[in-house]
């Protein structure tokens, strides 16, 4: 079926989803897409560094009253696909896919998994058991960010057939330029929040008991385990080789990864993890535990490696066969950053369009995710 409208229900705008939102708006100019935000961009993503995404052609529209949501979901409902995410979390975006179930339009779902490990995952799994399962049989199709996304969503019963791996995605950077390292000191790179969850802290220990000593490490991001970090690094005898640069704005950060050779995400857990997408498109080799959804992307040897989460001395394993091998070639980085144009904007809207139009009928070919169409 030829559908007119997609309409995105989410709670904030995001610029790990805005190059594909308007990348949907310009392959077909006769679809129309509508992006539905509860809040403008808060102030703690804008501390973070996060600029306004540009959403292009498609429209979008902050804080709706009732009545405007009423007739946006009423509006041309057998024409309109509706996606929704952060539901759990949103109760305005929660009470418009109930309706929408209600009117049986065709319903996706767009959303990372939960971490449902130890006592807390439990209580986590028992939450989406609850408010969740009723719409496991409803819903026409979830896009479930990484592999952690898509075993959450199989294990809080939602049907394999209706269950796609999705990622999100950043705009390509605009720093062409890589260089290139002149001498053997590997570059790495870390950024994010510097709190318990992003597990730093095992970075700077798995580095301090490599192998060899051939690399700096950066880090960039701020946050309350700062001052902790710190003395760590004091503590092992590594603060020549570690430096802390704060908060960058996206710019600096792509002109920091352009010269990097490796980014490091050491996180105990992370829905996607973003920054793996910027360092593939900037032909940077990304390292993330397997309990990162970016995980995803990361092919061990060729783009990458993954780790096993919170395990320093597979960390520490991996980074020191890294640091073995040297500074990445520009050879190296060529391929992985023409690799990457699997995870553009475009590629991800037309898996999008993909995924929309199928029934799941005999015979019919299944999407498959673009970064698993290109051969290494």
């Amino acid at each position: 079926m030829k559908y007119n409208k997609i309409v995105f229900w989410q709670e904030a705008p995001s610029p790990h989803q805005a190059s594909w939102i308007r990348a949907l708006a310009e392959i077909d100019e006769s679809l129309h897409i509508l992006s539905v935000f509860q809040q403008d961009l808060s102030q703690d993503r804008i501390a973070l560094g996060w600029q306004l995404p540009d959403y292009g052609k498609a429209k979008v529209l902050i804080n709706p009253d009732l009545a405007k949501v009423d007739e946006i979901l009423n509006t041309d409902p057998k024409g309109t696909v509706h996606v929704f995410s952060g539901m759990v979390h949103n109760s305005k975006v929660n009470s418009a896919l109930k309706i929408a179930l209600q009117l049986e339009i065709k319903v996706g779902i767009l959303s990372e998994g939960r971490d449902w490990r130890g006592w807390r995952g439990v209580l986590r799994m028992a939450h989406s058991l609850f408010y969740e399962r009723r719409y496991s049989k409803s819903v026409d199709f979830v896009l479930a960010i990484g592999t952690v996304g898509m075993k959450w969503y199989r294990l809080c019963g939602y049907p394999e057939n209706k269950t796609f791996p999705f990622c999100y995605t950043v705009e390509t950077p605009k720093h062409e330029e890589i260089s290139c390292s002149n001498n053997n000191i590997v570059q790495i790179t870390a950024i994010g929040q510097l709190i318990s969850r992003k597990r730093f802290d095992l970075l700077i220990r798995a580095l301090s008991e490599s192998s060899t000593t051939a690399w700096n490490l950066k880090i960039i991001g701020d946050g309350k385990l700062r001052h902790s970090l710190e003395s760590i690094v004091k503590l092992l005898g590594v603060e020549s080789r570690v430096t802390f640069s704060g908060v960058l704005s996206n710019d600096q950060i792509g002109a920091e990864l352009s010269h990097s050779d490796v980014l490091v995400l050491p996180s105990r857990w992370d829905g996607w993890g973003a920054v793996i997408n910027e360092a593939l498109m900037s032909g940077v080799p990304a390292i993330c535990s397997d309990y990162c959804g970016g995980a995803e992307l990361i092919r061990p040897g060729f783009n990458g490696d993954i780790f096993t989460s919170g395990d320093l001395d597979s960390l520490t394993q991996v980074l020191s066969d890294r640091i073995l091998k040297g500074p990445v070639t520009s050879v190296q980085r060529d391929i992985i950053k023409n690799w990457s144009r699997c995870i553009e904007g475009v590629a991800v809207a037309q898996y999008v369009l993909s995924i929309i139009g199928y029934d799941g009928l005999q015979g019919e070919v299944r999407p498959s995710a673009p970064w698993n169409w290109v051969k290494l």
